[in-house]
């Protein structure tokens, strides 16, 4: 499967994205956040994913699949897309935010952590300090296994 991930050229289209799938926008507006739509090679939209570059760690960000193209494996590939992005910014580990006990992360290796494991780069953001708030499970894996 291939995808093609471009900058996301709108904050005004991505929040509107967001919205609607009830994930956090309040920040998306601000540095240090790289979100990409991903399109199949029709050009058709198949979704969203960000991150944060924090140093060696990555807060991914965001992964969305539009509804109709759900279950066919789009949010393994924008997740390994922004991994592989994240780690050309010199990331060596990936760590992900969650709202639900369940997560398609686990399939690519995820595992849950406790907070105060994770390094002070990751806890400062935005999302970690608040939009996800402190029920949220974090997530990690290693970049490149």
């Amino acid at each position: 499967m291939s995808l093609v991930g471009t900058l996301v050229a709108s904050d005004a289209d991505l929040v509107g994205f967001l919205s609607s799938a009830g994930l956090p926008t309040e920040d998306v507006h601000e540095a240090g956040r790289v979100f990409l739509r991903f399109t199949d090679l029709s050009g058709r939209l198949v979704g969203v994913g960000g991150y944060e570059p924090r140093g060696d760690a990555a807060l991914l960000r965001s992964i969305v699949v539009v509804p109709d193209r759900r279950g066919e494996g789009f949010g393994r590939h924008i997740a390994e897309a922004l991994m592989r992005r994240a780690a050309d910014d010199g990331a060596q580990t990936a760590y992900a935010l969650t709202t639900g006990p369940d997560t398609f992360l686990t399939a690519l290796g995820f595992e849950r952590i406790d907070r105060a494991s994770a390094p002070t780069s990751v806890l400062e953001t935005r999302q970690a300090r608040g939009l996800c708030g402190a029920s949220a499970g974090l997530w990690h894996r290693e970049i490149g296994e």
